[in-house]
């Protein structure tokens, strides 16, 4: 028995010391990668569609070389249908078995952003121009399809974001929409409900909500600006409104338009209004928002959402809801906003 123990060290040794061969890399199998956002405002639906690689050489390469990373033109091919949907709660919908319209996309190739740490150059692009029946057809279900043949690679289905008009409070002025100045607070930008300000509904599948102000200025004859965004806002389908939404402070204003022109050497001057806007997304594009977030679960990296069936991206919708014209300025207080402006040392020689 004494014998038995080196023995039995022996074996286990042998077998743990045996080499295993493990390959990383999975199976090969053709995924395609489907990008497109809906917006009723804009008049050309945009689609983007590539493949995904696999490989041991370094992805910039690969992802350089346009065999790897995109399908031939006359390869694929690619549809939006639009079929009648079936109102349910919060104003979900469900398509049913009525196709309202379909269109097929065309190729193109445009140029893509500019020089960096990956690719650029032409990119290929599929795109329509739905015309007026896309902005009546908010209440449709919409399908992407990518074909090959006959054969099915991919397809998703979204709903539009509707629409609905803000309430709009004028109270006093209008200058205190977004500016209520004095000695001690200066000019208070604000993104809130209620008093002095604008009550903003939630609009049908509507699910994540962010405002932006844009901040307009002169530049010899040209008019320029800049919009900053505000704090997002996720919205459920029981809301009655939206919001308040927190404000943006005077500092940050005027830091990110100090930030903005630091460089400038001409002379400039203030418009004296700024457009508030309110960008709304689909619960489609808010989850894979966040999932961009990269959250880390359990000590595991959360994955990117997608509902692309058949390969992986993102087919959602939103809408640039509204946007809203006031002034940013009071006269008559010497802490006036131009003057402020004038203080940052970027050009600014007040009023236009």
């Amino acid at each position: 028995m004494q014998k038995l123990f080196p023995l039995l060290a022996l074996t286990l040794l042998a077998l743990t010391s045996c080499k295993v061969e493990f390959n990383p890399n999975a199976p090969w199998r053709e995924v395609p990668a489907v990008y497109c956002v809906l917006d009723p405002e804009e008049d050309t639906v945009w689609v983007r569609v590539q493949r995904c690689y696999l490989g041991q050489d370094n992805l910039y390469n690969y992802s350089s070389i346009a065999d790897s990373n995109y399908y031939a033109p006359d390869d694929i091919t690619v549809h939006l249908n639009a079929w009648k949907g079936i109102r349910g709660e919060y104003n979900s919908l469900t398509a049913s078995n009525q196709l309202v319209d379909s269109w097929d996309l065309t190729y193109t190739e445009r140029p893509g952003k500019p020089e960096g740490n990956f690719p650029s150059g032409l990119q290929p692009l599929y795109y329509c121009v739905p015309g007026p029946r896309f902005e009546a057809d908010t209440d449709c279900v919409f399908q992407l399809v990518v074909m090959r043949g006959a054969d099915i690679l991919a397809q998703a289905t979204t709903s539009m974001v509707g629409h609905r008009e803000p309430t709009i409070h004028l109270r006093d002025t209008v200058e205190e929409i977004l500016s209520n100045p004095s000695n001690l607070h200066g000019h208070d930008f604000r993104f809130v409900k209620g008093v002095s300000s604008m009550d903003w509904y939630p609009v049908p599948r509507g699910r994540r909500y962010q405002p932006f102000i844009t901040f307009y200025y002169r530049r010899l004859l040209d008019t320029c600006s800049l919009t900053i965004p505000g704090n997002v806002y996720a919205a459920s389908g029981t809301s009655d409104k939206i919001g308040p939404f927190a404000a943006i402070s005077e500092d940050r204003f005027l830091s990110l338009i100090k930030n903005h022109l630091k460089d400038n050497t001409d002379s400039l001057f203030t418009v004296n209004n700024v457009d508030i806007t309110i960008s709304v997304c689909n619960e489609d594009l808010n989850a894979y928002i966040n999932s961009l977030d990269r959250t880390v679960m359990g000590g595991q990296e959360t994955s990117t959402y997608s509902n692309i069936d058949g390969g992986v991206g993102i087919f959602a919708s939103r809408r640039t809801h509204i946007t809203v014209n006031v002034p940013c300025d009071s006269f008559g207080n010497p802490n006036n906003l131009p003057q402020r402006l004038v203080d940052l040392g970027v050009g600014f020689y007040g009023h236009f």
